[in-house]
């Protein structure tokens, strides 16, 4: 019952940091403001993280841990390995949290602006970017790519979202919600066309 209260209380914390993150800029929102929108002490916010870098960090964890089950359920079910794009960009990255705010997060590109975040930056590409990159090599090894550098494709992969946020910008007349299932058969066909096999 402990580690439910606990697990309940990090994924109320991490949505409130996605929120605040996305609409204030991740550099200009604090603690405080992300411990008010969880409706906590800002010291409980300590409890669970050291500081706005590693919420920040914690937030791309998921969506890495997001790709790499996109991954493991095409490979269950035999499906084509560009089925990962189109849900990627299609579907929420967890229940509960919106498309919108996750594209806002990722355009600002947080990571590369603070000299700061050099630990977290090396945190992210350990922990994040290879989990995913895990997941291309098998798919490569088992002949459903054609060889490339998986950390680069892991990459790819895990900025499409922010892809997605300068197509909104470069189109606004278009609605982005009502263009995303566009968006996503595009930029699938885009990567698998630099990824696929040649036959495929």
């Amino acid at each position: 019952m402990l580690s439910d209260v606990v697990q309940n209380k990090r994924r109320k914390i991490l949505d409130a940091a996605l929120d605040v993150f996305s609409r204030k800029g991740f550099h200009n929102a604090t603690i405080s403001e992300v411990a008010k929108q969880a409706h906590i002490g800002k010291g409980t916010v300590y409890l669970y993280f050291e500081g706005k870098e590693s919420l920040l960090v914690a937030i791309f964890e998921e969506l890495a841990d997001h790709v790499v089950r996109l991954f493991d359920h095409v490979s269950l079910e035999g499906g084509p390995l560009n089925d990962v794009v189109r849900r990627m960009v299609s579907k929420d990255v967890e229940s509960g949290r919106t498309k919108k705010q996750t594209f806002q997060l990722l355009a600002q590109q947080p990571f590369l602006a603070t000299l700061s975040l050099q630990k977290e930056k090396r945190s992210l590409i350990e922990r994040v970017i290879g989990k995913v990159a895990a997941r291309i090599r098998g798919a490569v090894d088992g002949g459903v790519l054609r060889p490339c550098d998986a950390t680069l494709a892991a990459c790819v992969l895990l900025s499409l979202p922010g892809a997605v946020s300068l197509y909104g910008a470069a189109s606004p007349m278009s609605d982005l919600p009502g263009a995303l299932p566009h968006v996503a058969e595009e930029l699938a066909a885009v990567l698998w066309r630099g990824l696929g096999k040649e036959e495929e």
